[in-house]
C-alpha cells in the first residue's frame, strides 16, 4: 500500500474495518439487499441529475458512455456498499485508486465527481432513513453508508490528484519538446503553408473566382497546425491568444465577404483586411518561434519520431478539442510485417534501417497537423487530426503501398521487400482515449490475421469490420 504526506491507503483501510465492526448483525443484510433493489434506480437518478448539470453532460452525453457507465455504477454501488469483510476492503480501495485515474486520464473535474458521489449519499440515506429495521440498525447503516462512500471520494480524488500532477508534467515537457525539435524546419515550413493559403486567396481574388469557393484560414495546413499543434506547444499566451483573434477575424470577414454582392470594391476590401491580418500573424509566429530553444527529450533515437512520452499529452488534447468541436480524428495503427525475421536473416542493423525507412515513409506521408509516434518495437501509432474514416483509411492505404512498392536497400546491396499493416479506429466521441487505442491494436490484430499487408478498420456500431 502506498503512502505519502496528505493519504495512506493503510490509514483509509483501518477506518474502513473499523465501520465495519460497528455494524449491527442485522446491517450487512440490510445494506446488501437496499444497494442490489436500488442499484437501478441509483443510476438512473444519478445520470439524470448530472446530465442537467452543462458541465457535466459534456463528458456523459455520449450513448456509449451512458451505456457502459450506467453499468458500471450500478456495479461499483454493489461492491462498495455491499461487500462486509474485512478481506475485501484492500481490493476496494484499489478499486478507487483505479477509478480516480481514469477520471483524471478522462478530464473529468473532482468537483463534478464528488457532486455525483453526494447525489448517491442524499438517495441512500433518504432510503435507509424509511427502512423497516430497528433504530440502532437504522442508524449505523446511514453513518457506514456516509462514511464509506466519504472514504471512497478521498481514495479517488487522492489518485486523481497524483495522475493529474504527473500529467501536468509531462504536458509541460511536451509544449517545450514540440517546438523545439527541428525548430529552423519547423518555422520554415508554417511561414510556408501561410504563405501558400494567402498566394491562393490572392490568386482567386484577381482571376475573378466566386468568393464560395475561398477556404477559411482556420481550416488550412496552417490553420490546423496552430491548432492542433501550435497552442499545445507555445503555450497560453498573448501571442498565441491574438493569433487566435486574427486567424477568426480573417474568417469573419471572408464568410462576410460571401454574402454579399460581388464588386471590385469588395474583393479590393476583403484582400487589404486579409493581408493585413495575415502580416500580423507572420510577425506573432516569428516572435513565438524566437523564444524557443532546442530540446530533444522525447525523441526515438532510432526513428527520430516522439516516443510514447508524449503520447496520452497528445490525445488527451485531441479528444477535447474533438468533444468541444464535435470534430472526429483517427489512430492508425502501424506494424513492420515479419519483423522477426528480417532481425534473424540480415541481422539487427537490417531492423534498424527497415524501422527507419518506414518511420520516415510514415512522417513525411502525413500533414504537419498530424503525429507520428513509435509505439513500441517495430509499432508505430499515427494521429490524424480532423479526419473522417474513409479519409483515415485512405491514407493508411496510401502508406501502406508507398512502402510495399519501394524496396529498401542495405549497405550490403540486399534488398528488402518491406510491407507494413495498419489499423485504423475513429474516435467515437468516447472521453478515454484508451478505448481508441484499443479499438486501433484490434483492427491491426485483424489485419495481420487477414494474411498481413493490408489495412483494416475497426468494428463499425453494428459490429461489423469496415476495411477492406
Amino acid at each position: 500500500m502506498s503512502k505519502d504526506n496528505y493519504f495512506s491507503e493503510e490509514r483509509i483501510s483501518a477506518e474502513w474495518q473499523e465501520l465495519m465492526g460497528r455494524l449491527t448483525p442485522e446491517s450487512p443484510a440490510l445494506l446488501s439487499s437496499l444497494v442490489h433493489k436500488l442499484a437501478r434506480v441509483l443510476a438512473d437518478d444519478f445520470y439524470s441529475h448530472m446530465l442537467a448539470d452543462p458541465h457535466a453532460s459534456i463528458f456523459l452525453s455520449s450513448e456509449q458512455v451512458h451505456e457502459r457507465l450506467h453499468g458500471s455504477l450500478q456495479k461499483w454501488a454493489i461492491q462498495v456498499l455491499g461487500s462486509h469483510s474485512p478481506d475485501a476492503i484492500d481490493g476496494l480501495i484499489a478499486a478507487q485508486l483505479q477509478v480516480g485515474t481514469i477520471h483524471a486520464r478522462i478530464g473529468i473535474p473532482s468537483n463534478l465527481v464528488a457532486r455525483g458521489a453526494r447525489r448517491l449519499k442524499l438517495r441512500l440515506l433518504e432510503r435507509l432513513a424509511a427502512a423497516q429495521t430497528d433504530e440502532a440498525t437504522r442508524r449505523i447503516c446511514m453513518i457506514y453508508v456516509s462514511q464509506v462512500l466519504d472514504i471512497c471520494m478521498e481514495a479517488m480524488t487522492a489518485s486523481y490528484a497524483r495522475s493529474r500532477e504527473r500529467s501536468a508534467k509531462s504536458d509541460e515537457a511536451y509544449r517545450l519538446f514540440s517546438l523545439t525539435q527541428n525548430l529552423n524546419t519547423e518555422r520554415e515550413r508554417q511561414r510556408a503553408s501561410l504563405l501558400d493559403w494567402e498566394n491562393t486567396l490572392v490568386y482567386q481574388i484577381a482571376i475573378g473566382a466566386p468568393m464560395a469557393d475561398t477556404g477559411n484560414l482556420s481550416s488550412s495546413t496552417f490553420g490546423l497546425w496552430f491548432t492542433h499543434k501550435g497552442v499545445p506547444s507555445f503555450g497560453e499566451n498573448s501571442e498565441i491568444e491574438a493569433i487566435s483573434t486574427l486567424i477568426a477575424d480573417v474568417d469573419a470577414t471572408l464568410a462576410v465577404a460571401r454574402q454579399q454582392a460581388d464588386t471590385p470594391a469588395l474583393r479590393a476590401s476583403v484582400l487589404r483586411s486579409v493581408r493585413t491580418g495575415i502580416s500580423s500573424i507572420k510577425q506573432l509566429l516569428g516572435s513565438l518561434f524566437a523564444q524557443m530553444s532546442e530540446l530533444e527529450s522525447g525523441r526515438d533515437a532510432l526513428t527520430q519520431l516522439m516516443n510514447r512520452r508524449f503520447l496520452p499529452t497528445v490525445l488527451r488534447r485531441e479528444v477535447s478539442l474533438a468533444m468541444r468541436s464535435e470534430g472526429a480524428f483517427a489512430l492508425i495503427m502501424v506494424d513492420v510485417d515479419h519483423f522477426k525475421a528480417i532481425n534473424d536473416n540480415h541481422g539487427h542493423a537490417a531492423g534498424d534501417v527497415a524501422l527507419q525507412r518506414v518511420a520516415a515513409a510514415l512522417l513525411n506521408g502525413l500533414r504537419s497537423s498530424d503525429y507520428a509516434f513509435r509505439y513500441g518495437g517495430e509499432e508505430f501509432l499515427l494521429v490524424l487530426v480532423e479526419t473522417l474514416a474513409p479519409e483515415a483509411y485512405a491514407v493508411a492505404e496510401r502508406l501502406r503501398r508507398q512502402i510495399e512498392q519501394e524496396p529498401t536497400v542495405l549497405a550490403d546491396g540486399t534488398v528488402l521487400n518491406v510491407t507494413i499493416s495498419a489499423g485504423v479506429a475513429m474516435h467515437t466521441g468516447h472521453p478515454d482515449y484508451e478505448r481508441t487505442l484499443a479499438a486501433a491494436d484490434a483492427a491491426l490484430y485483424m489485419a495481420k490475421k487477414l494474411g498481413r499487408n493490408r489495412t483494416e478498420l475497426a468494428e463499425a456500431a453494428d459490429g461489423r469490420i469496415a476495411g477492406r
